[in-house]
């Protein structure tokens, strides 16, 4: 840790915020014209941050970063392998002479002590209300090197996001809120089950609704609810979807496939604006879903699932996960057959990555079958483990072979002129533009989503 003076009293501290971009194959950092599906974070820690600074936020995606200019506090959070390129950042603040705060996910994961390497002190966990004190112990020239709530922040005393904030011009359409933290399910794998320890939490849904109309008073009215698993708790889903009804929004989200077994819901969904649901199939097979905690996802019903959803006028994003510990050569071909099959919109496909703090880390630790510590790696893009029926080599080359067949022209069409859901023109759009955009990204060996 580094001692810095106080600041002066009377004169507005400066403070930036930089969500850095993933890197490439190369790691050359990834840039867009426009970031589509934008976080809440920054937006969130806008809204806590006290009166007396100024404060600008920056994504790396679609932004340069002023490096030069006077900031008193630089704030960087990163998910990922997002982190590698967060501490780049850091470095080249810190060079300036400029004080440097980490956080996030993956900084909290991975421990303090990596990022301490490149930061003056860390952010460990929910940062809703360590942020002020971070500010504070700033301005005091008294910053401590980690920085833990003593709890979490009460998930009905959030504030309203700073919309106004987020850059416009550099934006799509979407715009994030959120109703719940967190899921209750115990896969192995997940990053957000072991954030959250397990915890799953419900906003009031009059404040839910508050941050919507918010959205919509910044511009846009359709509503990207940022939620790891919306559809948890029906008695609460029927409550925030009726109370959706009459914004008059389309919305998006993440969700667990028992939705297609509840028809009322998926009406509901469907009345109060949602269009599109990302479901986390991961497999096809029974025998990796047992091996990593997820069994209660039934592939024998997957179709009907699918059809189900879709019949209902919602499209279907699905995350799926090859390398898995129950996978052989056959996952490639059964993966693409059943995305074809079911005309899956928007598929994800990423390569089964340890991360740090979770179980599936530990036990591969264990079983000394880690293979690369290199943070770059961890894009879900990447072999960084020896699976247990695949050579790497044999998983990472069909990891590109399939994502382009999948995404092929022909494929891509293929996809959509069979599509069941009712989409209107808008999201029939956007969904083709999703496509053409991974596509892109897989010709330059860029893992699909990482931004």
């Amino acid at each position: 840790m580094r001692a810095a003076p106080a600041l002066r009293r009377g004169k507005k501290t400066r403070i930036l915020l930089v969500a850095p971009t993933a890197l490439d194959m190369e790691g050359r950092p990834i840039k867009q014209r426009r970031l589509h599906l934008p976080g809440l974070t920054f937006p969130m820690l806008a809204a806590v941050t006290p009166d007396d600074c100024e404060l600008r936020l920056v994504s790396e995606t679609v932004h340069d970063i002023p490096f030069d200019e006077p900031w008193d506090l630089v704030g960087v959070t990163g998910m990922g392998s997002g982190i590698v390129r967060g501490w780049e950042i850091a470095d080249e603040f810190r060079r300036r002479g400029r004080t440097v705060v980490m956080g996030g996910i993956a900084a909290t994961l991975a421990g303090p002590e990596l990022s301490l390497r490149h930061a003056d002190a860390v952010v460990l966990g929910e940062a809703e209300e360590t942020w002020p004190r971070v500010i504070r112990d700033v301005q005091d020239g008294k910053l401590d090197s980690v920085y833990q709530a003593e709890r979490r922040p009460p998930i009905d005393q959030l504030p309203v996001p700073r919309y106004d904030l987020m850059d416009r011009s550099r934006l799509g359409k979407w715009r994030p809120v959120q109703a719940t933290r967190g899921c209750p399910y115990t896969c192995d794998y997940c990053s957000i089950t072991a954030f959250f320890d397990q915890r799953y939490r419900k906003r009031p849904v009059d404040q839910v609704v508050r941050d919507v109309r918010a959205a919509k008073r910044a511009g846009s009215r359709y509503i990207a609810f940022i939620d790891d698993n919306i559809g948890v708790d029906w008695k609460y889903c029927a409550e925030l979807w009726e109370a959706l009804i009459p914004e008059k929004i389309l919305w998006i989200s993440q969700c667990s496939l028992h939705i297609a077994d509840r028809p009322e819901m998926l009406k509901l969904a469907r009345r109060s604006g949602c269009r599109l649901l990302s479901f986390g199939i991961e497999s096809v097979n029974p025998e990796s879903l047992r091996e990593h905690d997820k069994e209660w996802n039934r592939p024998e019903r997957y179709r009907e699932a699918v059809r189900t959803i879709k019949r209902h006028g919602i499209e279907v994003s699905t995350e799926m996960i090859i390398g898995m510990d129950g996978d052989d050569a056959s996952v490639f071909q059964r993966t693409f057959d059943f995305i074809m099959q079911n005309e899956i919109m928007v598929p994800r496909i990423h390569i089964l990555t340890p991360v740090p703090g979770t179980p599936l880390y530990e036990r591969m630790q264990r079983e000394g079958r880690m293979i690369s510590e290199d943070f770059g790696r961890y894009s879900g893009g990447q072999v960084i483990f020896r699976p247990r029926h695949l050579d790497p080599e044999e998983l990472q080359a069909g990891y590109w072979k399939l994502y382009e067949q999948v995404f092929s022209r022909r494929n891509i069409l293929k996809r959509f002129w069979r599509n069941r859901a009712a989409l209107g023109p808008y999201m029939r759009a956007f969904i083709m533009g999703v496509n053409l955009h991974y596509r892109n990204h897989i010709h330059h060996r860029i893992t699909p989503g990482i931004v």
